[in-house]
């Protein structure tokens, strides 16, 4: 890994990706950035390879896209995908178990996405979690024209269609395995092409609400993440109702 810093602001965080980024740029790598939040401190893997499939993962991860084509199609339809790329994108983004690994070009998103819960009795975890990866050209090199998403050889960057608004507003990229790492559940953070490009920095759990804050006033919040009525009224109720323990104690004691 390349590294890993604590922060205590949006300032903060701002200040250690600029600091990569110059080192990058220095480096001679002028490619940008990208980031992923979460919420706890777990490994870069794609949800295919954190669950156990009932009969061959492979037979199973080749019929789950089956299903999802076959079963859906009248509600599939409407993106208009055109390719399993496409299926696996639209899939990915409704849950489907898959081999992408969601990534965004923009950093302020990936930090929302590392402290959005809203639950202040979470116990799960001290810190969350942002990774900058700090990708090569050749990481962006796949033809997916020529290639099968099943069949690559090895990690890639995969840019994907802009076949859905949320797609378009979250920033979405995807890192994608071959075969060989997902069956070993090898980590990206773990693989030896990627873990020295990957820096780690942690969010502590009592800075959440000031940074959401900080984050929506520079328009960052629920409904820019998700641009339809379920991002709309998760944003309204952060905004109007408190969230945090002291604030929500705060409350009680003016009604007891």
């Amino acid at each position: 890994m390349a590294g890993e810093k604590t922060i205590q602001s949006v300032e903060e965080y701002l200040e250690v990706i600029k600091a990569n980024k110059k080192r990058n740029t220095d480096a001679g790598n002028m490619e940008d950035f990208l980031f992923r939040g979460q919420k706890d401190d777990f490994p870069l893997v794609p949800k295919i390879a954190r669950l156990k499939p009932k009969e061959d993962l492979f037979s199973t991860e080749r019929l789950l896209l089956h299903e999802f084509k076959r079963t859906n199609f009248l509600l599939i339809d409407t993106q208009r995908p055109l390719d399993d790329w496409d299926y696996l994108t639209i899939g990915q983004h409704f849950g489907l178990p898959t081999r992408l690994l969601d990534w965004s070009n923009n950093a302020l998103t990936a930090l929302w996405f590392a402290i959005w819960e809203e639950n202040p009795e979470r116990k799960t975890c001290k810190n969350a979690i942002v990774w900058i990866l700090m990708p090569e050209a050749n990481d962006f090199n796949l033809d997916t024209d020529a290639v099968h998403p099943f069949d690559i050889q090895e990690t890639k960057i995969f840019r994907p269609r802009i076949i859905k608004q949320r797609i378009n507003n979250q920033s979405g990229v995807f890192c994608i395995q071959p075969a060989a790492e997902i069956e070993k559940k090898i980590a990206l953070n773990d693989a030896e092409s990627f873990k020295n490009k990957l820096f780690k920095i942690k969010i502590p759990f009592e800075k959440f609400q000031e940074i959401r804050t900080d984050l929506n006033t520079l328009g960052v919040n629920a409904f820019t993440i998700f641009p339809e009525l379920e991002g709309l009224c998760s944003h309204l109720q952060w905004r109007y109702f408190y969230t945090d323990k002291n604030s929500i104690a705060e409350a009680k004691s003016l009604i007891e």
